[in-house]
């Protein structure tokens, strides 16, 4: 949390003191809200504030990854955090799409509808200068309905950097909160504390996620920020145009199951790994669906794309395992090929996404580029989607034997437990078999029909057709 206060600060201590003293000389019951407070729960008092003497926090994890949509803005939002240029950015940010800041958040819209209809329920909570620690987003859809006053808890004066993220932390996932940190936020949140020094497990502890959890974030969020970092160009002045973070928002589901498919591939086979990650960027910047990317192999692009990877691609250099004097093979071409091919892509989505900062000539020349991609992966992905039918079409019997022999396999351990307790009846069996035997019957004929295959299990099954057919 920023160590700056407001330049405001003494003026709203001095209102908050005296709604403070006002609140103690109240007989009866006293509003109070619970905040995680160090060693456990604290009570703190809450009192009414006008809306407009406090401050958006400018260091919320809520928007944290949406800063970057405007590096102009968020250069002077980290200048001046409190000025009136700053705090009308985190408003828009506030109830901006988590995905696209531009537009009105459909949950913002539904929160300030609730405050019209029903008022505040829950209250936020102020430091004693007056930051909103929770509740930022309960102030601006207060602020956009023209309420005056807002009820916020009001933390100790010696509250610390480390108490105010707690605090946040804890109130933002708590399972009644109404508005949840969006994807890369929740990232941000998690590497935030890691990068602090906090253990994993206690990391863990607090997001109450699985340690799977935890490395699959911590995964994805360094695969972002490496996209991001491949993605910088020059743009027409001498700052420089990158993707942001805000960019991969609404890429979650597509993230978490190339970090499953990588895991797991790179056991096997590293190079076949890399090769995936790299293709499914390529697709993830060109906007591909989920069900797109589950097409997309280690061999994806020499099958379908091939005509796009570089022939001069130079074999890379071997690398050093750290702490050792070991060497080890580099990336292989082909690898360092697609990598090339996805950094081009990730550097034409960075011009095209600020085209106006961009050298027109570069804007036309990265768009150009974008296009011819996605043409090209349309028609690999439709080729491969064909594919994928004609084999999936082709092991289905495959498919639904092997689910039969799982069935079988939990009869025989059925049967072996009705013997044990003294239950078994084979009467009771007799017409599922005589089912079971016709249906053999069906699946032999029509296997081995025009076949002189000698396989064992053709063999058996041609031998079971014969014998069920003669017991008919």
């Amino acid at each position: 949390m920023s160590v700056r206060n407001p330049p405001n600060a003494d003026d709203v201590r001095q209102v908050i003191e005296k709604r403070l003293i006002a609140l103690e000389s109240i007989k009866g019951a006293q509003e109070t809200v619970t905040v995680e407070w160090r060693d456990g729960p604290k009570h703190v008092p809450v009192i009414s504030m006008p809306v407009d003497l406090l401050h958006y926090n400018p260091d919320t994890h809520r928007i944290r990854a949406q800063r970057s949509i405007s590096p102009a803005r968020e250069k002077d939002l980290n200048a001046d955090p409190y000025g009136a240029a700053a705090q009308n950015y985190l408003h828009e940010l506030l109830i901006g799409d988590p995905t696209d800041p531009s537009k009105i958040d459909p949950r913002f819209i539904n929160l300030k509808d609730d405050l019209s209809k029903h008022g505040q329920s829950d209250p936020g909570i102020i430091t004693r200068a007056g930051v909103l620690i929770n509740g930022n987003t309960r102030r601006a859809a207060l602020k956009e309905l023209g309420e005056k006053n807002i009820r916020v808890g009001v933390l100790p004066p010696d509250a610390g950097h480390d108490d105010l993220q707690s605090i946040e932390l804890s109130l933002q996932l708590r399972k009644d909160h109404r508005r949840d940190y969006s994807f890369m936020n929740f990232l941000l949140a998690i590497d935030e504390r890691g990068a602090a020094g906090q253990l994993a497990a206690s990391v863990q502890s607090d997001f109450r996620i699985q340690a799977t959890t935890y490395e699959r974030s911590r995964w994805i969020l360094e695969f972002v920020r490496n996209a991001i970092e491949r993605s910088r160009v020059p743009g027409a002045s001498d700052e420089q145009l990158s993707m942001r973070l805000v960019d991969f928002e609404a890429h979650q589901g597509k993230l978490e199951e190339l970090y499953r498919a990588y895991v797991a591939l790179k056991a096997k086979s590293p190079d076949a790994a890399e090769a995936l990650r790299e293709q499914r960027l390529l697709a993830i910047v060109l906007n591909k669906s989920k069900t797109d990317l589950r097409l997309i192999e280690p061999d994806f692009v020499q099958r379908y794309m091939k005509g796009l990877l570089g022939t001069k691609t130079p074999m890379a250099p071997p690398v050093k395992i750290p702490g050792t004097s070991i060497l080890v093979s580099g990336p292989s071409q082909e690898v360092l090929a697609l990598r090339q091919l996805t950094t081009s892509a990730l550097q034409a989505k960075s011009v095209a996404l600020a085209s106006g900062a961009a050298v027109p000539a570069e804007a036309k020349k990265a768009t150009d580029l974008l296009v011819r991609l996605d043409e090209s992966l349309v028609k690999a992905l439709d080729h491969a989607g064909k594919q994928a039918r004609v084999v999936k079409r082709r092991l289905a019997a495959v498919d639904r034997v092997s689910d039969a022999c799982d069935d079988l396999e939990l009869a025989v351990a059925a049967v072996a437990e009705s013997r044990a307790t003294g239950n078994f009846d084979t009467g009771d069996l007799d017409e599922a078999l005589v089912t079971l035997k016709s249906n053999l019957e069906k699946l032999a004929a029509i296997v081995v029909r025009g076949s002189d295959s000698e396989a064992e299990g053709i063999v058996w099954l041609r031998a079971v057709g014969k014998l069920t057919s003669k017991d008919g």
